[in-house]
């Protein structure tokens, strides 16, 4: 008895890690490919001003003078859609993405202050997150576990709790990052005299996080090979700070020292976790719903609308006192029944047209009574010589003349 109970936990062990790898392995990614950029990404991307997009890359930051000071300038954009980043079976989504930056000195002056890959809980901009703060937080907010974001900063201005002024820093609801790796010794200067463009990677898998860098020649140019070796290496459990939907995208600064922050391409590819697809699917029903109820809405506005003016020409007060002056008072019919007798004011039944409007046969078959009915033509502006044909009728007698019933 026992070997058998024994035997039946081993089966349900292994049927149920059977399950749970099969489960794994369904899971899906999706991906996206960005870039270069131009005025129709406004529909893909929430672009926090003073961010733009111009000269073919998303301006973190204010890209020119023009109108604008570039000091003191904090800049978010967003991939303007959320993502399922873990679930209650304490699943984290791996993500990797890649991006193609360039951080350009103005003037050949001191650069500063940084730009950061984002992951936040919405897309609003913190006020006053100019300068040290990267457009992540402010002097109130900073070191919040509230804040839920995860940022991978390239810094270019060195603070006193900062290693130098080019290095990478993995930053978690605060600018002062929990891990930070000066990118010197890689060769590699974010903001150099003169323009440069870097390939960053970031890879997020089974809760590890690896940043690579590496120079590309020009935008055009074919991207380079991956380094083997990450500039950042740490281990991070996102559902730990993250909000379970999540954005992501870019933030950036400029302070007393200013630079241009531009991303010229963008690669994203997301684990889908089950649930994503629902949210994704309410947000579109949503985005298609309403404009369709609305037209739907005004359609029956305007139908209530257009039902009431007619009842109004019908009950106009002109028109229904002159028939009741007539003499006999003429009988009224239902649309519905002159419809019938004249089967919808066939061509077929039409006696002849006149001035006002055209005349058809018509048999009433309750009555078994053969009827001429003449269809108005004219709008209610004509109800004068309406009324004029109908007084008319109503007194003239001769045995070629339909008399008005």
């Amino acid at each position: 008895m026992k070997v058998q109970v024994l035997r039946l936990i081993g089966f349900l062990i292994l049927h149920s890690m059977a399950t749970i790898t099969a489960k794994t392995q369904t899971l899906k990614t999706i991906s996206y490919q960005f870039g270069p950029f131009d005025s129709s990404y406004y529909n893909t991307f929430a672009v926090m001003k003073p961010a733009t997009i111009s000269n073919d890359a998303l301006q973190v930051t204010p890209d020119s003078v023009g109108n604008y000071s570039l000091n003191h300038r904090s800049g978010r954009i967003f991939f303007n859609q959320t993502f399922k980043l873990w679930g209650g079976d304490m699943k984290v989504a791996s993500f990797n993405t890649s991006f193609l930056i360039n951080v350009f000195r103005v003037n050949n002056s001191v650069p500063g202050e940084g730009v950061a890959f984002l992951i936040a809980p919405d897309t609003a901009i913190p006020p006053n997150s100019s300068g040290e703060y990267l457009g992540l937080t402010n002097s109130s907010t900073d070191g919040l576990p509230s804040n839920h974001l995860v940022a991978i900063e390239l810094d270019t201005l060195k603070q006193d709790f900062d290693p130098d002024d080019n290095h990478i820093g993995l930053n978690i609801n605060s600018i002062r990052s929990n891990k930070t790796v000066s990118l010197s010794k890689f060769n590699i200067q974010i903001a150099p005299n003169g323009t440069k463009f870097y390939a960053v990677w970031i890879e997020y898998y089974n809760r590890s996080l690896q940043v690579y860098m590496a120079e590309q020649a020009q935008p055009s140019s074919p991207t380079p090979s991956k380094p083997v070796v990450p500039v950042l290496n740490t281990d991070i459990d996102l559902s730990t700070f993250v909000k379970q939907y999540s954005y992501f995208g870019f933030s950036g600064s400029t302070g007393d020292h200013v630079q241009l922050n531009c991303v010229l391409k963008w690669n994203l590819t997301v684990e889908i976790l089950p649930g994503q697809n629902k949210r994704n699917w309410f947000k579109i029903g949503l985005a298609i719903g309403v404009p369709l109820l609305l037209i739907f809405l005004l359609g029956i506005a305007g139908l209530s609308y257009y039902s009431y003016k007619k009842w109004k020409a019908r009950s106009d007060p002109n028109i229904l006192g002159a028939l009741k002056s007539l003499p006999g008072t003429p009988r009224e019919f239902k649309f519905r029944d002159l419809k019938r007798a004249t089967n919808n004011f066939d061509d077929k039944h039409k006696l002849g047209q006149g001035g006002f409007g055209v005349v058809f046969k018509g048999l009433l078959q309750k009555e078994n009574l053969e009827i001429a009915v003449k269809k108005f033509s004219r709008d209610i502006k004509g109800k004068d010589d309406f009324l004029a044909e109908l007084t008319i009728i109503n007194r003239l007698r001769h045995k070629h003349l339909v008399p008005l019933l």
